[in-house]
């Protein structure tokens, strides 16, 4: 595996989604992939650290940001980026759900985008379990254009993150990349997860053979990721309420849980980026 040093000025891989399309499978395949095709530890996935992460943006610039204003906590989360960048090595991942804003993921940080895609109606109820709420709650939040998580930031784990709707967030970072653009659909990651990782890691220029593709694929499976939260006890990112953060790991899934009604609702929200996606 490469393992160099990022230059000063850039060199970031920004692991970018909507919420509930994949992310943290990317990122797993990634860390098996840097491990040789071995485990994943779910406890310290290898890549990828949370840029609104309010934990690390206070270890890496050393501060607390608990009374920081928006403006300030943004300045915090782009130097919390370039000091990491300044030390991480290849690849220099970060992973973000903001929709693409210019101020937080800056094209002098920038190396290139993986951009990861799921049919909105198979993150509208994914969304619903992670949020705690009903499946048309989380399709009315999926069509707001101004959704922001964790606005009120006090005490929480995480900085302000705005979202937008999905149409807008998938076409922030389509239309308008901070730097070269991968990407992943994560209906063709199941379909054929060796092409698909095979693609991510000659992007990430990650030097790879089809074995270690292969055996990262293996480590990587939903019921071994399940396996690995529950002997674990668990995954720091699943939400308190949640039994388990791996749950399906399924394309299509929406057939078996939205009714036609709600089907129908997502459609009219985001049918014409649907379309050029090819979800319709």
């Amino acid at each position: 595996m490469n393992k160099r040093a990022i230059p000063d000025g850039g060199g970031i891989f920004w692991l970018a989604s909507y919420p509930k399309s994949g992310n943290t499978w990317a990122r797993c395949l990634i860390s098996s992939l840097l491990n040789g095709g071995g485990n994943v530890d779910l406890q310290a996935i290898k890549v990828g650290p949370n840029s609104a992460g309010r934990g690390w943006i206070e270890q890496r610039l050393d501060i607390n940001i608990e009374e920081f204003t928006l403006e300030d906590l943004v300045a915090a989360r782009v130097a919390a980026e370039g000091a990491h960048a300044s030390v991480c090595t290849d690849p220099c991942c970060i992973k973000v759900h903001d929709r693409n804003d210019g101020r937080l993921c800056p094209a002098t940080l920038t190396r290139g985008v993986v951009y990861i895609v799921r049919d909105p109606r198979d993150v509208a109820p994914s969304w619903a379990k992670h949020m705690n709420v009903d499946v048309d709650a989380a399709i009315a939040v999926m069509a707001d254009p101004n959704l922001t998580l964790s606005r009120l930031f006090r005490y929480k784990p995480q900085v302000p993150q705005e979202l937008g709707s999905w149409s807008g967030h998938v076409l922030s970072w389509l239309d308008d990349p901070p730097g070269p653009l991968l990407l992943l659909r994560y209906e063709e990651m199941l379909a054929d997860p060796e092409r698909e990782l095979m693609r991510l890691a000659r992007f990430l220029g990650l030097d790879t053979d089809t074995q270690t593709v292969s055996a990262a694929v293996a480590a990587c499976r939903f019921e071994i990721l399940q396996e690995v939260e529950a002997r674990e006890g668990g995954f720091a990112e699943r939400p308190a309420h949640m039994e388990r953060f791996f749950r399906q790991g399924k394309a299509g899934a929406w057939r078996e849980t939205l009714n036609a009604l709600q089907a129908s609702r997502i459609v009219d929200d985001h049918g014409a980026v649907m379309r050029r996606l090819g979800y319709l």
